[in-house]
């Protein structure tokens, strides 16, 4: 990806965070002293400075050259379905605990804006994921997007029977208490906790991690990204639900099944350090600290 000239930033803050509202006058008073635009999306509450455009996220996304995300992962996450299929730059400043995505600290951001304008950066591509939800007649009648991960799980207590497909040929059926389909950049998140693989996040291929299977002979699997993926469920309930990235729940019906996949467009993370994955990795789980 060209790196383009900065002169529009987007800002999306989390105004939940402690001290990111204070952060975030500064970042606004330090790019107008820069010349350079700040606009954040319509539906950001409260009063904001004069300077600071508003607009709908859609016309955000197709108007800037760069997002600042104030937060957590969390945020960030939110950022990236949000700004898709507009592959605008982001910068993540992070104000949570783990901090994956965000890798810039809040000591940091001002260094890292000045860096970033003057075009001293890279930009890393992460894999998005697309899921459908298919009805009973095969067409699909919801289709999202997400960087981490999707997630099928029963809608209450119980068990559901799977039937997993992977690029036209049946993998194989099993009860469980859910999947995780998720992308190299996912593989630190639900899929990790659930027994799945860490995964160099530029790598392309996506992770079916089982939740609780009821056999030991289902293990996760790594599939090349090109591949599809179906999952076919049935449950006592009749119902169950697909979560995206964490934040974004749809209840499915039964008969309905979810099909994931590559998305056709990727994230567009900036990079300012040449940190190898490995050392962010032994850096936040704490390997030998």
């Amino acid at each position: 990806m060209t790196r383009r000239t900065i002169r529009r930033v987007g800002i999306h803050p989390n105004f939940g965070k402690r001290r990111c509202r204070k952060v975030f006058s500064e970042v606004v008073t330090w790019l107008d002293a820069e010349h350079a635009s700040v606009a954040v999306s319509e539906d950001l509450p409260g009063r904001l400075p004069d300077s600071v455009l508003r607009l709908p996220q859609q016309k955000l996304a197709e108007r800037i050259d760069l997002l600042v995300v104030l937060g957590g992962d969390g945020t960030l996450l939110a950022a990236a379905r949000a700004l898709y299929p507009h592959q605008v730059p982001i910068l993540g400043v992070n104000f949570g605990g783990l901090g994956f995505l965000t890798d810039v600290s809040v000591g940091e951001l001002f260094t890292a804006l000045e860096q970033t304008l003057r075009g001293d950066y890279s930009i890393e591509r992460r894999m998005m994921l697309r899921i459908s939800i298919l009805g009973r007649n095969g067409k699909p009648r919801a289709t999202l997007f997400g960087l981490n991960d999707a997630v099928l799980h029963e809608g209450g207590q119980g068990i559901i029977d799977l039937a997993m497909t992977i690029g036209g040929t049946l993998v194989g059926r099993f009860k469980a208490d859910g999947m995780i389909v998720a992308t190299p950049t996912g593989s630190t998140a639900y899929s990790l906790s659930a027994g799945g693989p860490i995964l160099e996040p530029l790598q392309d291929v996506l992770i079916a991690t089982p939740i609780c299977p009821h056999t030991l002979a289902i293990r996760p699997l790594i599939f090349p990204a090109y591949d599809t993926i179906r999952i076919d469920w049935s449950g006592k309930g009749g119902h169950a639900y697909l979560v995206v990235d964490g934040q974004v729940t749809l209840e499915l019906r039964e008969g309905e099944s979810i099909v994931a996949a590559r998305a056709e467009k990727s994230s567009c993370f900036v990079q300012l350090r040449q940190r190898s994955f490995w050392e962010v990795l032994r850096e936040k789980l704490k390997w030998g600290a």
